[in-house]
């Protein structure tokens, strides 16, 4: 049996128009009223969340929505078992945590109100050794 591919180059059908900017992407398309969103992130492993305060960000020209732990607080998502808080309400899990999410009428609105949200939180510890951790789980 002769194959026609297999180990042989075939050109790529949409190579020229990547390489040269004709290719049209979902983000190229043009789309009247949409919104920017971004999201708060914990730089820290494990914390108790203390407060978070929006009140700067929702009152920007241009912010239409700021969401934070307590507006969904009985949301989860996972893959196989949806344990996870879509925002963080009581404790950061984990660096990179969600706290707090703004939907605006452009991403600079949308940075600039992330960076009005003021936040405190309460540092816990947390074990970032796994054998350390599995050996407490044992315990």
């Amino acid at each position: 049996m002769a194959y026609r591919t297999i180990g042989k180059t075939l050109p790529r059908i949409e190579g020229r128009g990547k390489v040269t900017g004709e290719t049209k992407y979902a983000a190229d398309l043009p789309f009247e009223g949409l919104l920017w969103a971004k999201v708060l992130r914990a730089s820290i492993a494990h914390a108790r969340i203390v407060r978070v305060d929006t009140a700067k960000a929702r009152a920007l020209k241009g912010v239409r929505a700021v969401l934070t732990g307590a507006d969904v607080k009985d949301i989860f998502v996972g893959t196989r078992c949806k344990d996870q808080p879509v925002l963080a309400y009581d404790k950061v899990r984990m660096a990179g945590d969600a706290i707090a999410a703004v939907a605006a009428d452009s991403e600079a609105i949308a940075d600039e109100a992330v960076g009005l949200i003021d936040f405190e939180y309460e540092e816990l510890p947390y074990v970032d050794d796994p054998v350390e951790a599995l050996n407490r789980a044992r315990r």
